[in-house]
């Protein structure tokens, strides 16, 4: 006869409860409870994906790249039609591509997907958007640069258009395009390994709405009267911003990638850090450049803001929860170099996305000894900076060591023609959300002008400037109205959502670093968007697209 308390369908040696609950506890002594690990499982786990930092391979990668582009900018010139205007006909630094161009494609198409998504950050972070190449005279164009960056072929040949790169008539996306849709495509129909998971619904369902909202708003946009080619120039980059993004969610492995991710960003950070430093003292220091007011206004380009202090989000937050002296003490050195290198670089932005995003990252911190001294270093430097902000912005020197205390009184001051120039601009954006607030205008078109501001022409150094505002948030309002902005910006509350949770569930240093990081990456991106033309910048939207796929893989791994 069956035992009152016995489940039906079970073996007799497991017929209560109690048997049941035996075998289970045997279970957990001998192989750990069912979705936890042991201190030392995640140690072991940590120093394996640590171990495969992937930096060796990075730098390499950053050293090929350098020399083969200084060799090209060193046995050709580069080639303008007009001020202003890049030749888009057949150069010598194109057909350089008979021989880059096997060596990418075995590096994007024939490698394991893990490593082709590794090749593809380091390019991209290291190559320079071709928008923001600097040139000694742009092909006559009063407003120049201080030199023709070494860095110019490598930056036409990746993110040039096709016909600036190669002459193709009408080819007005970069390779950089075509290599993102064949890894997503790689990625996403490709043979899968035995431990891929499939993405979140609803991180990718995201993505789609914004890729909807963008397409719906640019058919809007030419249905009432705007221009076709005023449009792709709004749309060119948010339309890959999702592309982007959804590539980064198929491809990187949580945790496997994460100690590569970092590392690439850091590595490319040291690498452009050195080139800033060269061209400060190299071709800007001889010039006399340096001792002039204000000068120079850049040494690379504004997108760099964005890779520098990501970089030192990454190096803190890895500091903070490795808790090592040897790992804390190779953070500072590097943010070190990464420091000097903002400060040359001189771009009011960095300063402020410095003062933010680590901020971000403490608040985030859980109540903890850790968080204690946190707050402890913070009470004792802060009152410091503020010491030098005070005194430093007051001294009348060109010295590089006052720059950063000169460029945050004059973000707060908001005196000089610049920033006055941005206010007005501010103004007119919210005028012409006023005039559509709901039923949009859409891509396309110009901002308007408000009757209470005199019209800014700077049509001689931006000459669609009334199409792209440098405030990327009022400017995407404007176009967007209120639903539309809803649909395109959710995605940067969303990541910060999502990086929250992984670091609240994350059982490693390692994660719990990579979920702060994402955080603080967040806040850097929208801080370029809203005061730098952010949206134009392809470093603001790969760095977004990989910390939106870190951050939605962390919280799906909590859940």
């Amino acid at each position: 006869m069956m035992p009152h308390d016995r489940r039906p369908g079970m073996p007799a040696h497991l017929a209560t409860p109690g048997q049941l609950q035996v075998l289970q506890e045997r279970v957990n002594q001998q192989y750990g409870a069912f979705g936890d690990r042991n201190e030392e499982e995640v140690e072991e786990g940590n120093r394996r994906v640590l171990a495969d930092s992937w930096w060796k391979p990075a730098a390499r990668l950053i050293g090929g790249i350098f020399l083969a582009t200084l060799l090209l900018a060193a046995i050709t010139d580069p080639d303008f039609s007009a001020p202003g205007e890049w030749a888009n006909r057949f150069r010598l630094d194109t057909a350089a591509v008979l021989l880059w161009g096997p060596l990418l494609f075995l590096a994007l198409f024939r490698q394991k997907l893990s490593q082709s998504i590794r090749t593809y950050l380091v390019i991209s972070l290291f190559v320079e958007a071709f928008s923001e190449t600097m040139f000694h005279r742009y092909g006559g164009q009063a407003e120049g640069g201080y030199w023709n960056t070494i860095m110019w072929p490598a930056n036409v040949a990746w993110f040039g258009t096709v016909k600036e790169f190669a002459g193709v008539p009408g080819a007005s996306l970069p390779v950089f395009f075509f290599a993102t849709v064949g890894l997503l495509y790689r990625a996403v129909r490709g043979k899968k390994t035995a431990d891929w998971t499939a993405p979140p619904r609803f991180a990718r369902n995201a993505l789609y709405v914004f890729l909807a909202a963008i397409l719906a708003l640019s058919v809007l946009g030419i249905a009432r009267g705007g221009q076709i080619e005023g449009a792709f120039r709004q749309t060119v980059h948010l339309l890959q911003l999702p592309i982007v993004a959804l590539l980064f969610l198929y491809a990187i492995r949580v945790p496997e990638d994460l100690a590569a991710i970092g590392t690439a960003f850091v590595v490319t950070a040291i690498a452009r850090s050195l080139l800033v430093i060269y061209v400060y003292f190299f071709v800007c220091m001889p010039a006399g450049i340096t001792e002039l007011p204000g000068k120079p206004e850049w040494c690379t380009n504004h997108s760099d803001t964005v890779l520098f202090v990501v970089s030192i989000v990454i190096l803190i937050a890895h500091a903070i929860e490795q808790r090592k002296s040897k790992i804390t003490l190779r953070a500072i050195a590097i943010g070190a170099l990464i420091l000097f290198a903002i400060v040359l670089n001189n771009r009011r932005l960095a300063f402020i996305s410095l003062a933010v995003a680590p901020m971000v990252i403490y608040l985030a911190l859980e109540p903890s000894r850790r968080k204690r001294r946190v707050t402890w270093a913070m009470a004792i430097s802060v009152p410091l900076l503020m010491g030098y902000v005070l005194v430093g912005s007051e001294i009348n020197s060109s010295s590089p060591v006052l720059k950063p205390a000169k460029a945050i009184v004059s973000v707060l001051d908001q005196k000089d023609s610049s920033a006055i120039s941005r206010d007005i601009e501010n103004e007119n954006l919210i005028y012409t959300l006023r005039l559509d607030p709901v039923v949009t205008k859409g891509f396309g078109h110009d901002y308007e002008y408000s009757p209470n501001n005199p019209p800014v022409d700077l049509s001689e150094v931006f000459k669609n400037y009334r199409l792209i505002a440098h405030n990327g948030v009022l400017w995407l309002w404007s176009i967007a109205g209120v639903f539309g902005f809803a649909a395109i910006w959710m995605v940067y509350p969303l990541a910060s959502t999502l990086a929250m949770r992984g670091y609240r569930a994350a059982d490693s240093p390692l994660e719990r670093s990579a979920a702060l990081s994402a955080l603080g990456t967040v806040a850097v991106v929208v801080l370029q968007i809203w005061g730098d033309q952010g949206f134009s910048s392809y470093m603001t939207l790969i760095t977004f697209g990989v910390a939106y796929a870190v951050a939605a893989r962390l919280a799906v791994r909590a859940a």
